[in-house]
């Protein structure tokens, strides 16, 4: 996986995460996914796999896409 991608998807998760001023561990509760594992998502050391992302998105109440919207 490319890291600049993996980089610019982090930066755009937490963007989101703070604009609906969820702290990782509601977004963690919503999406069923460890806190831990957030945090190394948007510290850019794991990429999630496509499941993980669309629990993401479905949490945050945001299509897939703006997770890759790094225009």
């Amino acid at each position: 996986m490319n890291s600049d991608i993996c980089k610019q998807f982090a930066t755009k998760l937490q963007e989101i995460r703070e604009a609906k001023k969820f702290t990782k561990s509601k977004l963690s509760e919503l999406a069923d996914v460890d806190i831990s594992y957030i945090g190394k998502i948007e510290r850019g050391e794991k990429f999630p796999n496509l499941k993980t992302i669309a629990k993401l998105a479905q949490a945050l109440d945001v299509p897939v896409k703006d997770l890759f919207d790094f225009e």
